[in-house]
């Protein structure tokens, strides 16, 4: 059997994780078999279908259930969060060069964007030397290390997604809170990057306006001070 793993931003509007991810800010997984087969979303998808034609055995069912109990396990037992926050900082320095290639003849500096990346970047390898730290000393002589130590640093890691939201939302669509990662307003089954930039670039192409471009600045101004303030957050100087 052969087995193709693809890893990617979870994306959509219209899916059981984006009231954690994109209201929220609670860093969410998905995972699945395959995608899509011929009923779905049909009068006859249902498990009747399933049991006759789908996974007759319920093989794909079982095999699901084992991985998503594994990835459970793993998460409740690792001491530090997996999260890595230095890939992430590099996937949305790639996004920003997107953004800058759509708005030339704008005069639209991401430079604040660009600076605020790199500041998650510093935190992010801060952490990592934090978290090394502490496994050396858990290495060396366990009973010296300090629980309340690990639990600061994981809450760390947990409130720094969460710090990437804003309280009054994308414009126009104040439900979703993330302004990394969320569903563009001209396609919201699917997840785009910097969401309200991405509105804002086709607003100005559209428009083409004085005060289409201020606002586009504006989403450039307020990404990168939600940026900012997650760094703040990971590197522990924003309780």
């Amino acid at each position: 059997m052969l087995l193709f793993l693809k890893i990617g931003r979870l994306g959509g509007a219209g899916t059981d994780f984006a009231a954690f991810v994109q209201h929220v800010g609670i860093p969410s997984i998905d995972l699945s078999f395959g995608e899509g087969y011929p009923v779905y979303h049909s009068m006859y998808d249902d498990f009747l279908w399933m049991q006759l034609y789908g996974d007759p055995l319920f093989h794909r069912h079982v095999a699901a259930a084992n991985i998503w109990g594994l990835v459970a396990l793993k998460l409740a037992d690792e001491e530090f969060l997996p999260f890595d926050y230095l890939s992430y900082a590099s996937e949305l320095q790639e996004n920003v060069g997107v953004f800058e290639r759509e708005a030339v003849g704008f005069s639209i500096s991401f430079a604040p964007l660009y600076n605020a990346i790199e500041e998650l970047k510093k935190a992010s390898a801060k952490v990592s030397n934090q978290r090394k730290d502490l496994e050396k000393m858990g290495w060396m002589a366990k009973w010296k290390k300090d629980p309340s130590k690990v639990r600061e640093l994981n809450d760390r890691l947990l409130m720094t997604e969460r710090a990437l939201t804003s309280r009054e939302g994308l414009s126009g669509r104040p439900w979703y809170k993330h302004l990394i990662y969320g569903p563009s307003q001209y396609n919201d089954y699917e997840s785009k990057s910097f969401p309200g930039i991405d509105d804002a670039v086709e607003n100005a192409k559209k428009l083409n306006t004085s005060e289409s471009r201020r606002l586009l600045q504006h989403e450039v101004w307020r990404v990168a001070r939600a940026i900012s303030q997650a760094s703040l957050v990971l590197s522990g100087e924003l309780k």
